[in-house]
């Protein structure tokens, strides 16, 4: 990973605070508001994090008047980091909270100038807690699957505040399924973009959505099977994060960190493990008419 003087970092914020703050002890992650019958702690959880950056309360983004991106210029992607997919080598570590979103599915949507509310709000979510630590999160998706039976088809999501390209953007980590429904994505990124990338856990099914305005723009589950109404767009930003457009990816490529970095060219948002334990969490159980397989 670069250093802190590498231009190709982004500055981040989780809900208001630098990411280069006093460094404190997370014993494990905290909720607090409505608990119910789903207040109780979850089994088989991670182990308590390491230190972590400080995190504190952010004012919640507007939705965008609306306008071209300032990275889209007459039809011209430009890259807003030089970040590639070995910057993202951190999802695969043995120690890393990812790995569990990794093993049962995951959803990472960004969006800007939405806030957390706003967007949990359009994907129908119900009955929310605010999170502290992806610990935390991922302990409320035990709580869910374990009072559902692990039949319930609906997902656990946690949205907060992050910093990007053009000011506050909302970071969502679904666990359990695909927050990437047409519908939602394209109501989400009416007047700004968002991006998303998802995985269902035990296939191999990977999937990335880019969307401008309402619009889905790139849609992927291989780099050299596209979709949407400007496929190609991307390609040069494939091949500069590692993936090719035109054929099968390089032995030993990571394409799933690949597709993170994708995600910060568009984004500016550099995600970190960091990040996500520390991150102050919106949360709420997604529906699932508003889920999809991909």
């Amino acid at each position: 990973m670069p250093d802190d003087g590498d231009p190709r970092v982004v500055d981040q914020q989780v809900d208001g605070a630098a990411g280069g703050g006093e460094p404190v002890r997370e014993s494990r992650g905290r909720c607090r508001g409505r608990r119910g019958r789903r207040g109780r702690r979850g089994r088989g959880c991670p182990p308590p994090s390491p230190d972590r950056p400080a995190t504190g309360p952010a004012p919640e983004a507007a939705h965008p008047e609306g306008g071209p991106p300032v990275s889209v210029a007459a039809g011209r992607m430009r890259p807003m980091t030089s970040v590639t997919g070995a910057d993202y080598g951190w999802i695969r570590s043995s120690s890393s909270w990812f790995g569990y979103a990794l093993e049962i599915g995951y959803t990472l949507t960004l969006v800007r100038g939405v806030s957390p509310d706003r967007l949990l709000d359009l994907a129908g979510a119900e009955e929310r807690e605010v999170c502290t630590g992806l610990g935390r999160l991922i302990e409320r998706h035990q709580e869910f699957m374990e009072e559902t039976g692990y039949w319930d088809a609906s997902v656990v999501a946690g949205a907060c505040t992050v910093q990007g390209e053009g000011g506050q953007w909302t970071l969502a980590l679904a666990l359990g399924g695909d927050l990437g429904s047409p519908e939602f994505m394209a109501a989400l990124s009416t007047g700004t973009r968002a991006v998303s990338h998802s995985s269902n856990g035990g296939k191999p099914m990977h999937f990335f959505h880019w969307h401008e305005n309402g619009e889905l723009r790139v849609t992927f589950e291989w780099a050299a099977v596209r979709d949407g109404g400007t496929p190609d767009e991307l390609n040069p930003l494939l091949r500069e994060v590692g993936l090719n457009p035109d054929g099968d990816d390089a032995p030993g490529t990571d394409g799933k960190a690949a597709v993170f970095a994708l995600a910060e060219r568009l984004t500016g948002v550099r995600v970190t493990e960091e990040l996500l334990a520390g991150a102050e969490y919106r949360t709420g159980e997604i529906p699932e008419a508003m889920t999809t397989a991909g």
